[in-house]
């Protein structure tokens, strides 16, 4: 249990400096566009540590350590030039073919081998990172983990790998906000309980503020029963979650989470406004754990659940 735990969190931590809650924050800085994307070389970005780095000519070699990272490169159409990803990067199905280099604990050795001119990164307290700068090699770390994060990743990352990723942004942009004004108009904001794990019914953990999950919920017009919560993954005890009476209740749709009707029969559950009307609710894990360049489809499956009556 203790380890399906572990696996669980660190998929978060990879999926996933915020920008607001929710808020798409487009870069200041004129970005070149089309062809002229690949002449942009050298270029210095600013990464998610706030260190300027330096890229001094087209990567041919990447290595990403982070499931969203990789979505956003296929996306950018850079997923050729891939030569290795972390354990957790499986969408899109190209991924899965490329050498792995690791998880919770990165394999330092395989990266090196790859040879890579880039190694895009999510952050690490280990060492991970400064190990590899030691080793030579040119580490970018990008690690989004609000919604607010990901146009600046898009920006970023476009600009690192020669891509457009400033017309990426902008269409994230248009499809959040087409989800976020729906919503908005919406006659009530339901109360949302999202579960991430039950294994320990006294210490239940939810999403909290600074999650990208929490920015869904509200972005979809639901009111997260967690959100006064100090940090981004919070645990409540079922006392707690029943006093908030959830009236729709979210779960991910993987063989570690609970299914619906398990949690419909938990003692003293039957009470919730969310069990007696049935609104016990799946969502695919990889689509809303990543604050990739699928926000908006993910934004928008979330009001699906919390607004069926706004997304016909």
């Amino acid at each position: 249990m203790r380890f399906r735990l572990a696996a669980l969190f660190a998929l978060l931590m990879l999926a996933a400096t915020c920008a607001p809650a929710g808020t798409l924050a487009p870069s200041s800085t004129p970005q070149p566009s089309g062809s002229a994307l690949a002449a942009a070389f050298p270029v210095t970005v600013t990464d998610f540590q706030n260190h300027s780095v330096t890229v001094p000519q087209r990567p041919q070699r990447i290595v990403s350590i982070g499931p969203s990272i990789t979505e956003f490169l296929f996306a950018l159409g850079a997923g050729p030039r891939i030569v290795g990803v972390d354990d957790f990067s499986d969408e899109p199905a190209a991924a899965q073919q490329l050498e792995k280099v690791g998880g919770i604990k990165v394999n330092f050795e395989k990266v090196v081998s790859l040879k890579p001119d880039l190694v895009l990164t999510v952050k690490f307290s280990d060492g991970t990172i400064e190990k590899l700068a030691s080793a030579g090699l040119l580490v970018l770390v990008v690690d989004p983990q609000s919604a607010g994060d990901v146009a600046r990743t898009a920006i970023l990352l476009g600009r690192a790998v020669g891509s457009d990723g400033e017309t990426m942004a902008r269409d994230i942009q248009k499809r959040v906000d087409d989800v976020r004004s729906k919503t908005a108009a919406a006659a009530t904001r339901p109360r949302v309980y999202h579960e991430i794990d039950a294994s320990d019914p006294t210490k239940i953990f939810t999403v909290g503020p600074g999650s990208y999950i929490h920015d869904l919920i509200e972005i979809a017009g639901g009111q997260n029963i967690a959100a006064r919560a100090t940090s981004a993954y919070p645990q409540l005890s079922a006392e707690e979650i029943l006093r908030s009476d959830p009236e729709i209740i979210v779960l991910a749709a993987a063989d570690y989470s609970a299914k619906p009707e398990q949690v419909a029969a938990r003692t003293g559950w039957a009470v919730i406004t969310a069990v007696r009307n049935k609104r016990i609710v799946t969502i695919a894990p990889n689509l809303i754990n990543r604050p990739g360049p699928r926000v908006g489809e993910a934004a928008e499956a979330y009001a699906k659940l919390v607004h069926p009556e706004l997304f016909p």
